[in-house]
């Protein structure tokens, strides 16, 4: 997050600027707090208050937000059809309702928590919500939601073993709480929910389960479980620790499911869940297939292994702490899952052939927040040591199976900076797409200059967005041109190959809610690659 802020002064500077040109993509404002920004269904005449504004992870114009007020349109709204579509509403029953039957039929939201409501691939919408008799919270129970674009549909129930509850058998629950559970939208109506459970006994435990209309929920791991379809796998009886957490896990495009996790005898690593048994696939204390396959027999990984970001198919990168035997020092570096063994894209090794690539330079630090993975590209910052005893810091991109390739070098001009007479002063929010462009957020001297820049294989640094150039703001008088005097991004790799919504979608649909003069924050959109690009977000 690079929240950065344009003074008046700056801003008359700015608007003189040949930089006000280097914006080459259609930026629209689809919304705006503002009530005379239009925006298509959204209350007209009255300001609006709303938060939790993301894209899909697939792009496109899978765009949602919440809206806090007016209270008349307070809920969830989702971007369908090319208006403004609201989703979820508080004390109704029917279409914006919990869409409850029989008994309950009379059932309505009583909260909605915030938090976001993510969006699958194909437009269906996941949220959680608190559902029961009208202004009777003592019977009420939480429950995860899926929006079918037509109607809300309940997936998973507290204080239910029945098919909306864990799917453990008789008695088992989950925890009538409002983090009971969270989801993660796939394709055809099916979610992957993170929760807790009680147990028939009262005890608690962790579960990962997989939601498939008509069937309901499928137990893929359990804490503590030793049964072979939901522990580790590693040795007999051993069983996963409760320690994981939602960050821990990823969903890709295809709809597999790798996670994060730890078990009995001190071991962890990434296992693959939801697909039959869990399959472990990088584990630590372990050479061989499931170790580092960096041509060293006795080469291991040490400890923390981080969270898988998958890539095309069944293949992931991750950084991890890596030993060349038992008992040698540990090192880290970036690896890539290739569906068979775990292959290095970015370590010291011997012969360089994935260090940085740069003046002969070594890896000294990774930023394993900044990774962002699609299709066949990984990008992620890191700080080198140079032959001469320098401490650079920049921007790679790797190619899996191939070597890292220096983009972007903090602090120095030249070939790496973002263009003539200027260097790059500090990155914040980043993302790779599948055509292996990089999008960066990023600052600029000299006069410390915020934008958004795209990066593309063999071409120049290309400025998308910054302050110094207006936006045309929609309104019911006509359209007007707005200075933007504030945005920001937040900080590190981009979520959508790990099916989180975010900021941007793997087409390179960007979404986020800059404040403009007279009007305050909008909705902002727009693509930032006209590249086309085939398989690369797979059904």
């Amino acid at each position: 997050m690079l929240q950065h802020t344009l003074l008046a002064a700056a801003l008359t500077a700015a608007m003189m600027s040949p930089l006000a040109s280097a914006q080459a993509i259609q930026w629209r404002v689809v919304a705006g707090e503002d009530g005379r920004v239009v925006a298509n269904h959204l209350p007209a005449g009255t300001s609006r208050l709303f938060g939790d504004v993301l894209v899909g992870d697939a792009g496109g114009d899978l765009l949602g937000m919440r809206v806090s007020t007016p209270e008349s349109a307070a809920g969830y709204w989702a971007r369908h059809q090319g208006n403004w579509t609201r989703y979820t509403q508080a004390n109704v029953t029917g279409a914006l309702g919990p869409g409850r039957t029989g008994a309950e039929a009379g059932h309505v939201f009583l909260t909605v928590p915030t938090g976001g409501s993510g969006a699958s691939p194909d437009g269906q919408r996941y949220f959680l919500a608190r559902a029961g008799e009208p202004g009777n919270t003592a019977s009420a129970s939480y429950g995860q939601w899926r929006w079918d674009t037509s109607r809300n549909i309940e997936i998973a129930r507290t204080l239910t073993d029945g098919i909306l509850g864990p799917g453990l058998g008789a008695n088992w629950v989950f925890p009538n709480s409002t983090s009971f559970a969270s989801s993660i939208g796939m394709r055809n109506g099916q979610a992957l929910l993170d929760g807790n459970v009680t147990s028939p006994t009262g005890a608690s435990s962790h579960l990962i389960a997989r939601h498939v209309p008509g069937e309901g929920n499928k137990p893929c791991l359990r804490s503590g479980a030793t049964d072979a379809l939901l522990a580790p796998g590693l040795v007999a009886g051993d069983s996963f620790n409760s320690s994981w957490l939602s960050s821990d896990l990823s969903v890709s495009s295809a709809g597999r499911v790798y996670g994060r996790f730890s078990a009995t005898g001190s071991r962890a690593g990434i296992w693959e869940v939801c697909n039959g048994a869990p399959r472990a696939i990088a584990v630590d204390d372990e050479t061989g297939a499931r170790g580092p396959a960096i041509g060293v027999a006795t080469a291991m990984f040490s400890s923390d292994i981080r969270t898988p970001h998958p890539g095309r198919g069944n293949t992931f990168s991750f950084f991890a702490y890596y030993r060349l035997a038992e008992g040698a020092t540990s090192r880290f570096g970036l690896f890539w899952h290739d569906g068979v063994s775990n292959r290095p894209l970015a370590i010291n090794d011997e012969a360089g052939t994935y260090g940085p690539h740069w003046e002969n330079a070594t890896w000294r630090t990774f930023d394993d927040a900044s990774l962002s993975t699609a299709g066949d590209f990984a990008a992620f910052s890191a700080g080198v040591t140079t032959s001469d005893g320098g401490n650079p810091n920049g921007l790679w991109r790797v190619r899996t199976g191939g070597s890292p390739e220096l983009v972007a070098l903090i602090g120095l001009t030249g070939s790496y900076g973002p263009e003539p007479g200027r260097t790059w002063q500090s990155f914040g929010a980043t993302a790779v797409l599948p055509t292996g462009e990089i999008i960066v957020e990023a600052v600029t001297d000299p006069s410390d200059q915020y934008g958004i820049w795209v990066l593309a294989p063999g071409q120049a640094p290309r400025r998308i967005f910054d302050l110094s150039v207006p936006i045309a703001v929609p309104t019911a008088t006509g359209t007007v041109e707005a200075a933007v005097t504030s945005a920001n991004l937040p900080n590190g790799g981009a979520t959508f190959n790990r099916g989180i919504d975010t900021w941007i979608g793997a087409d390179g649909t960007i979404t986020f809610s800059p404040t403009v003069s007279t009007f305050g924050r909008v909705v902002l959109t727009g693509k930032a690659s006209d590249r086309i690009f085939l398989g690369t977000f797979e059904p």
